[in-house]
């Protein structure tokens, strides 16, 4: 794909010196290192039924619509209103690769603050060796499971977002598209938590649009098998399947501006 090496670097590059992306990440990060904290000080007197280090990843997914916008909203919406995506587009790069590129961008940011929240745990562990043993931190399944879990859905919500920024030139309306389609999402995924069903061979209309919602409505549910290791490879390809839907359409949309 023609020039996607070069959108994908110019876009780190644009991330890593924008003062909104520290800013949002310092304050994401410090309010979840705050929460993990005082979740895992009354975790003995809670009934939560996920190993500990699940409560991290939850809470990164949770707070991604707060994230997320931070990251995507300016891929399009500052270069339409800057004009210079008409100049861009002149160039030998296709739609594909310069929607590639800029969502490539956005998740790799998402997975290296993820990482970074990591740390919490990572610090709790070297601290506190016998404690962090006692709260399955020394266990790998839940570690390759949690991540694994952020990445499929971080891919998602990144595609939400460089969906939301090629429909607007207003970046703040582009942020908002984003937190509101990503809220709305989370509200859904947590309205179903709990009501799982085996939907392997879906009986009835409803059961079959079930299905086919997939990790929409089960996501939470399915969490429970990442936490403990169980790669559910049916979320994993619900996520993939978002991702190449939205990316689609601002490729779509992308190609109609050039017209």
């Amino acid at each position: 794909m023609n020039g996607y090496w070069n959108i994908l670097k110019h876009e780190l590059f644009g991330l890593f010196i924008s003062p909104a992306t520290y800013i949002s990440s310092f304050y994401f990060l410090t309010l979840l290192g705050i929460g993990f904290r005082f979740f895992i000080e009354g975790f003995a007197r809670t009934d939560w039924i996920l190993p500990p280090l699940s409560s991290l990843v939850i809470g990164l997914i949770f707070g991604a619509p707060a994230l997320i916008p931070f990251l995507t909203m300016r891929s399009f919406s500052e270069e339409r209103r800057l004009g210079t995506l008409e100049t861009l587009m002149t160039a030998p790069i296709g739609s594909v690769a310069l929607v590639l590129g800029k969502w490539s961008a956005s998740l790799i940011f998402f997975v290296l603050i993820s990482l970074l929240a990591f740390c919490f745990p990572l610090l709790l562990w070297f601290a506190f060796p016998d404690q962090a043993a006692s709260l399955g931190f020394n266990t790998s399944e839940h570690w390759v499971g949690g991540f694994i879990f952020l990445i499929v859905f971080g891919a998602s919500f990144s595609a939400v977002g460089i969906f939301a920024s090629s429909l607007t030139k207003n970046q703040m309306v582009a942020g908002m598209l984003t937190f509101t389609l990503l809220t709305l999402y989370l509200a859904v995924m947590a309205f179903s938590f709990g009501e799982y069903r085996d939907l392997t061979t879906p009986k009835g209309v409803e059961e079959f649009i079930e299905t086919c919602l997939g990790s929409l409505n089960q996501g939470l549910n399915k969490a429970q098998h990442f936490a403990l290791g169980i790669i559910d490879l049916s979320t994993i390809l619900h996520q993939l399947v978002l991702s190449f839907l939205f990316l689609s359409f601002a490729t779509l949309k992308i190609e109609r501006l050039k017209h």
